[in-house]
């Protein structure tokens, strides 16, 4: 599956919501940063609570629910963020904004990952949005391999170690 850099990036931000617990605003604001969002100062104590909050609807939409009621959900987070779509190029790119000019950073971030969520939903992907299967791992991610087999959050930790087990318990099986 094939998605925009833009949307590429809010989505893996959305991702790295969900997977991450950031208490602290520091760790926000570096979470944000590394996924290519302009944070001109460290997130406030509300900015964080909202972005919390975002969290838990983001893991509201990765938790298996019907398309539809993902739908319904993303859509009155952009309801209630007053979004109001236009397409700038301020970087040099043309690309869409979702929240109202001035809005805080935890609105646009809920606002644009909200939007690009919705787009990959609206492209075919919402059965690319998964939890991850490695038995007690909470992680979500986004297939975006070519043949949408993916299963876990990491092929090199949790799709190792599972696969490690099962031939460990293989081979006790077999008394090898």
């Amino acid at each position: 599956m094939n998605i925009g850099a833009y949307d590429g990036r809010a989505v893996l931000t959305a991702v790295d919501l969900v997977n991450t617990d950031q208490h602290d605003a520091d760790l926000a604001a570096d979470l944000l940063r590394h996924n290519g969002w302009v944070v001109p100062t460290t997130p406030s104590t509300a900015d964080l609570a909202c972005l919390r909050a975002h969290r838990d609807t983001l893991r509201r939409a990765f938790a298996g629910t019907a398309e539809s009621e993902v739908v319904h959900l993303l859509n009155r987070t952009l309801a209630d963020l007053h979004a109001q779509p236009q397409l700038t190029d301020h970087d040099g790119h043309w690309h869409w904004h979702y929240a109202p000019p001035g809005a805080t950073i935890a609105d646009r971030v809920a606002a644009t990952t909200s939007a690009a969520l919705l787009t990959l939903i609206a492209n075919g992907g919402h059965d690319r949005m998964r939890a991850c299967s490695a038995e007690g791992c909470t992680n979500v991610f986004v297939d975006l391999s070519r043949n949408g087999s993916r299963r876990y959050c990491s092929s090199t930790a949790c799709g190792n170690r599972t696969h490690a087990a099962a031939y460990r318990a293989r081979q006790r099986a077999t008394g090898s």
